[in-house]
């Protein structure tokens, strides 16, 4: 058993651990439990919120290689479902020492239908994107990411039925984070020189097309709301279009590193109830112009 959480981990986290080290698996288990330990802190506050873990196991899920492989095992689901139990076992966890046995069954229901996806083939679906920013096509073909219009409605459905506005505000967090991911990828450097726009024009346009895109993806949510008269909980839908905004002022601040664009975007959002981060925006604007002159007029 222990063999194969060993390998379970390494293959999950391969890109960040060092085969065979056992001083970094260790590390990293503990770092790992720290950072569980902290999270069931502020469990009781943001139960609701810890569903979008979820979404990390999607995506790894929809980027998998070796569905097809794995499906010569004729147990093949059950294999899978126990691979990505073992993966959320800190959050299971977590659910379980707090009781919260409604929000268990919801990761367990998600988790079923994730297994699901790979029997299930997709067509090509024309989104209505518009294309001046091909990754918002690219990130929702490669993950799927049309998937996670049931799981918003869904969500919306239990935040009315049982009076839970928590999980309402869930499912604009979940909007609001995919808008996210488009940005998070980088074009080429010789598209950006081969544009006739000048720096400024050019992000105004892209955060232009991030306003739009996240707009025809919060169209169900919208509704939702409207249909469940959330009416208190419509004031924060324009809170939606900030985070891809900010996003978008973090790739083009940290061009060179994705990295960092990450981080410093988990940081803004763990500290945007005080206030602060909005003081560096102006920064971000500037240097995001900044560095979309260099990328454009830089010479190889």
């Amino acid at each position: 058993m222990i063999k194969i959480l060993k390998y379970l981990i390494v293959i999950r986290f391969r890109k960040i651990l060092p085969k065979d080290d056992y001083l970094a698996i260790a590390l990293f288990l503990a770092f790992y439990t720290i950072v569980i330990y902290f999270l069931n802190q502020v469990f009781p506050k943001y139960s609701y919120y810890f569903l979008i873990t979820t979404l990390e196991l999607a995506f790894y899920h929809q980027n998998r290689k070796d569905i097809e492989l794995l499906k010569v095992n004729k147990n093949y689901r059950l294999l899978l479902f126990l691979e990505y139990l073992i993966y959320s076992s800190p959050f299971i966890f977590i659910y379980v020492i707090n009781q919260r046995w409604d929000i268990l069954i919801i990761h367990f229901v998600i988790l079923y239908f994730l297994i699901l996806i790979s029997k299930i083939g997709i067509k090509i679906i024309r989104y209505p994107f518009r294309l001046f920013d091909p990754f918002w096509h690219i990130s929702f073909r490669k993950n799927k990411l049309i998937l996670f219009i049931p799981l918003i409605i869904f969500l919306n459905v239990m935040g009315n039925q049982y009076h839970n506005d928590n999980l309402n505000i869930a499912s604009l967090f979940i909007v609001s984070f995919i808008g996210c991911l488009p940005s998070l990828k980088r074009e080429n450097i010789i598209h950006i020189k081969m544009s006739y726009f000048d720096a400024k024009k050019y992000l105004l346009k892209q955060i232009q097309i991030a306003l739009y895109n996240t707009l025809i993806m919060s169209i169900i949510l919208i509704l939702c709301l409207l249909i469940f008269k959330k009416w208190d909980l419509l004031l924060f839908v324009p809170l939606i279009f900030l985070l891809p905004i900010i996003s978008i002022l973090f790739k083009y601040s940290f061009f060179s590193n994705e990295l960092l664009q990450q981080l410093f975007l988990a940081l803004f959002i763990i500290n945007i109830q005080i206030g602060l981060p909005f003081l560096i925006l102006p920064y971000l604007y500037y240097k995001s112009i900044k560095t979309i002159n260099n990328l454009k007029y830089v010479t190889d």
